[in-house]
């Protein structure tokens, strides 16, 4: 999805991602970030929405949750995190970094908000009044009164499956009458995701039903006489994007894509963020005339197409074959990219591919590497997945 557009514009760093590979620095089956350009990209996100007055958090599940990344992207200007699960939030907190939000995508668990209150969010989304009496009783027991927003969504809203959940519109009035009720919880802003996708003519981003649905609830909260804090939009939050959905009056964005250069619109319109992610891994063997290459980081939503191949730093850039996409029911041992039919592959070349990923539910190792853009790349950081 991103090869073509990653060797226009960060060719380096698949140069090096071959050579990193080709000298036993990293093995098969690793992402490899460049972080020189992953921290020019934090800032101009940052410095975008600081011009328009919006706040970020940063998401760090597709750049596989790792405490490292996170430093990198604090020192860049961004503070604070979004934790899409509990499991995230904890490996985020016991390494000392800030949580803006969690909650968003997934409710911790019962016996979970004890703890999720320890790291003294700055908010919890909540979806529903059951989870709100769990950690309004969590709150009391240990004395502190917490910030929370709300999940909302309506009838036509894009909803991803497996990600359903939140409050209905039409029961919002009610539900936050319920929650009013409750002590140590207070209602300060509203969510929903995904609030923008790509265009049919994949020229800009748009809105999602789910931004109407927003901008009701907010209505409906103030309404309700609550003093908002928040209005959070994620989905495809950008450079691009900052100026549009602040003037719609969202307050919060949550950059997750954007870092790395990688949401849809990226893959067809030259944004601002630059890519800085690749996957880099080995071809293992032939099968029926075509190469198996070693596999683990593959992600069933990455609409990959192509994928460099060779040893030499100096030809890999010309040298793509395609790829044959895998079933959703396989497990990614391998992948299988075509014989190509003007160069040559051998066993043991590196195969280079640029794609949309989730690393968090991968077998991928991560790479961080620095000096790549002054042509000296260093490897500071490698997350071994085993």
């Amino acid at each position: 999805m991103f090869l073509d557009v990653t060797k226009r514009r960060n060719p380096l760093l698949i140069q090096a991602g071959l050579s990193l590979h080709q000298n036993g620095e990293i093995p098969p089956n690793t992402y490899v970030i460049d972080v020189d350009v992953l921290k020019r990209n934090a800032r101009l996100l940052q410095e975008t929405a600081s011009n328009y007055g919006m706040e970020l958090y940063f998401m760090s599940k597709q750049l596989g949750r790792l405490p490292k990344i996170a430093d990198i992207i604090n020192q860049s200007g961004i503070i604070k995190a979004v934790a899409v699960d509990f499991d995230e939030g904890k490996i985020l907190a016991d390494n000392g970094i800030s949580i803006g939000n969690i909650g968003h995508l997934v409710q911790p668990g019962k016996h979970q908000w004890k703890e999720v209150l320890s790291w003294k969010p700055e908010v919890v989304t909540i979806f529903s009044y059951e989870r709100a009496v769990q950690l309004a009783t969590a709150a009391a027991k240990v004395g502190v009164e917490q910030d929370i927003i709300l999940k909302v969504m309506d009838d036509d809203d894009s909803i991803y499956p497996a990600q359903e959940g939140g409050i209905v519109l039409r029961e919002l009035g009610d539900t936050i009458d319920r929650i009013k009720g409750l002590s140590n919880v207070k209602i300060v802003g509203v969510t929903s995701f995904p609030n923008l996708q790509l265009a049919p003519d994949k020229t800009k981003m748009i809105p999602t039903h789910n931004l109407s649905t927003l901008l009701q609830a907010k209505k409906i909260l103030e309404q309700k006489g609550i003093t908002i804090k928040q209005i959070n939009g994620p989905s495809g939050t950008s450079c691009e994007t900052i100026p549009f959905l602040a003037d719609q009056g969202i307050t919060h964005g949550e950059p997750g894509h954007g870092l790395t250069g990688t949401t849809p619109l990226h893959a067809f319109k030259d944004l601002p963020e630059e890519p800085a992610i690749i996957y880099v891994s080995e071809v293992s063997h032939t099968y029926k005339g075509n190469y198996q290459v070693i596999a683990g980081g593959y992600y069933g939503r990455s609409n990959m197409e192509g994928c460099l191949v060779g040893d030499d730093p100096s030809t890999i850039l010309k040298q793509q074959t395609t790829v044959q996409q895998h079933s959703p029911e396989s497990i990614d041992y391998y992948g299988m990219i075509d014989a190509p039919s003007n160069f040559t592959i051998d066993i043991g070349d590196t195969a280079i591919f640029s794609f949309r990923t989730q690393i968090f539910v991968t077998r991928a190792h991560i790479a961080l590497v620095e000096g790549i853009q002054n042509g000296a790349p260093k490897l500071i950081h490698m997350e071994r997945k085993w």
